[in-house]
């Protein structure tokens, strides 16, 4: 066949800002073919282009359209002079008051969807579609079993819970793949927490957690108290908890104990996430 379109390839090297924002194109010599500077709302301030190319990719999840200069945002438009959607938010009142607004801080954080899914995919609400493509990345671990995402949560946190002499406490979820993981556990009082305070986000509660901070005179740390049960009891969960002891420990929604586990630390140590 004559006249066929002979394609020609080259390497590139993509070098990206801390968002993803796409900074330059770097050729096989090193040199930049393409590069930008943004503001913090995308705009481009300075272009060098030397070879004409089509550079139409912004923030994450954002495309350029030549005709009005808006980025598509896969669900919506978004202006970046005036840093926000110009099409409503599809999921309406759940993404908050302004069916407008970027909800995020441009300078340290994305929405690759025009939607809630990138906040859902960092609390381990999702489980389908581009959402769950980046949940691995930016979400909770998950586990196959409530007893080990309880146990993971409470190894990060009794260190801590014990230097500071302070309860902390979250929730187990199940999301709707039967997959479990912990909510950030949030700071209580020396001898009292709030688990429900950190939510399961578009999951089935299954149990708490806490810990019991350091030895206190006249309190038996190592033990849940009658306020713990009464909480699984009231919200027919099942419930563990972290001691200063290092015991790890399951009840049931009665308070009945499951188990004892020596699995966490007695010291004083924070953990490094």
């Amino acid at each position: 066949m004559v006249n066929q379109i002979k394609l020609q390839f080259a390497i590139t090297i993509t070098c990206c800002d801390h968002r993803g924002l796409l900074l330059a194109l770097v050729n096989a010599e090193g040199k930049a073919d393409w590069s930008a500077e943004y503001d913090a709302w995308g705009n481009v301030q300075r272009e060098n282009n030397p070879h004409n190319m089509k550079q139409l990719i912004r923030q994450p999840g954002q495309q350029c359209d030549e005709e009005t200069w808006l980025y598509y945002n896969r669900h919506r438009y978004y202006d970046p002079l005036q840093g926000r959607y110009i099409t409503q938010d599809l999921i309406g009142g759940a993404g908050g008051w302004n069916l407008y607004q970027y909800p995020l801080n441009p300078v340290s954080k994305i929405d690759p969807l025009g939607l809630s899914a990138w906040s859902d995919a960092k609390s381990g609400a999702c489980t389908e579609g581009i959402c769950q493509l980046f949940s691995p990345f930016i979400g909770p671990e998950k586990f196959s079993d409530p007893d080990t995402a309880a146990l993971d949560a409470l190894k990060k946190i009794n260190g801590q819970s014990i230097c500071e002499d302070k309860e902390f406490a979250g929730l187990i979820c199940m999301d709707n793949k039967k997959n479990y993981f912990a909510t950030e556990a949030n700071r209580g009082e020396e001898h009292e927490s709030s688990p429900f305070d950190s939510p399961c986000p578009g999951s089935t509660v299954i149990a708490t957690y806490h810990t019991h901070g350091a030895y206190s005179f006249g309190y038996a740390d190592d033990f849940f108290s009658k306020r713990d049960v009464g909480v699984y009891e009231y919200n027919n969960v099942l419930g563990y908890l972290g001691t200063p002891g290092g015991e790890f420990k399951k009840t049931d929604k009665s308070g009945k104990e499951l188990f004892s586990k020596k699995e966490l630390t007695t010291v004083c140590r924070i953990h490094a996430n």
